[in-house]
């Protein structure tokens, strides 16, 4: 990015974040991902020559940095302090736009792939069951099958079948499941209305929703409307003002 030729905290920061794809890395990297393919797949539409590009930046600009092995190939990328340090930054501009410009998803906003990717970051290992639990997620619009094998010590997500027994199935549409993972929908009212059935031990399928930490963004989206109409009602009577 070019720059605003600006001596602006704003505008300096802006200048290492603000090109398209930067914050998304971010995010993926705070979310746990550290390996360039992993990366790519939480990313859809990114090609490698354009996040290789964001990644050079980020670690000139000294957000990230990379671990190598012998022969100099790259192992992983973690954040530095200062990359760490956009945890906070990131959540904000989150929850900002849970609050003002989230909408109902378009069609093409849809990705299982992903969503399924978020989903077992986001598993509470303390509240699994103490033996290994596979659960199977089958999609609907588009179909997509899914396996993801939870244990206290290791959560996977398998394209293929992992070779051990299912012990509770998930079927479900993208949109619903998005919904419930971003707090936009309760779990129990998407099992209430059909759009979420499953199949398998009464006690697993009553733990299923304690298993996920869901969305870091989840409860944001539960108050948003609150949020905005509490902010309608208070008005503007100052200008806000950002002293440089």
């Amino acid at each position: 990015m070019r720059s605003y030729a600006q001596y602006c905290p704003v505008a300096k920061a802006t200048e290492i974040l603000g090109d398209r794809w930067t914050l998304l890395i971010v995010r993926e990297m705070l979310g746990g991902a550290s390996g360039f393919n992993e990366l790519q797949r939480g990313l859809p539409g990114i090609s490698r020559s354009v996040l290789t590009d964001r990644m050079r930046a980020l670690e000139r600009a000294e957000v990230i940095e990379r671990r190598t092995g012998p022969k100099g190939r790259t192992l992983e990328y973690r954040l530095t302090p200062a990359g760490r340090d956009l945890q906070p930054v990131v959540q904000a501009i989150g929850e900002w736009g849970t609050t003002w410009s989230f909408t109902e998803p378009r069609p093409e906003e849809l990705d299982p792939d992903l969503l399924i990717v978020w989903m077992a970051r986001h598993v509470d290992r303390q509240r699994l069951p103490p033996n290994r639990t596979v659960v199977r997620f089958d999609f609907r619009d588009p179909k997509r099958r899914y396996w993801m094998v939870l244990e206290p010590s290791e959560v996977s997500v398998c394209l293929q079948h992992p070779g051990f027994d299912i012990d509770l199935e998930v079927t479900v549409d993208t949109t619903t499941l998005y919904r419930v993972y971003l707090g936009r929908a309760e779990l129990g009212g998407a099992i209430r209305a059909g759009q979420l059935t499953m199949s398998g031990p009464r006690t697993l399928q009553r733990g299923f929703g304690h298993w996920f930490t869901w969305s870091a963004f989840a409860p944001a989206s539960r108050s948003a409307q609150e949020r905005r109409t509490a902010a309608s009602r208070l008005g503007n009577p100052h200008r806000i003002r950002i002293a440089q």
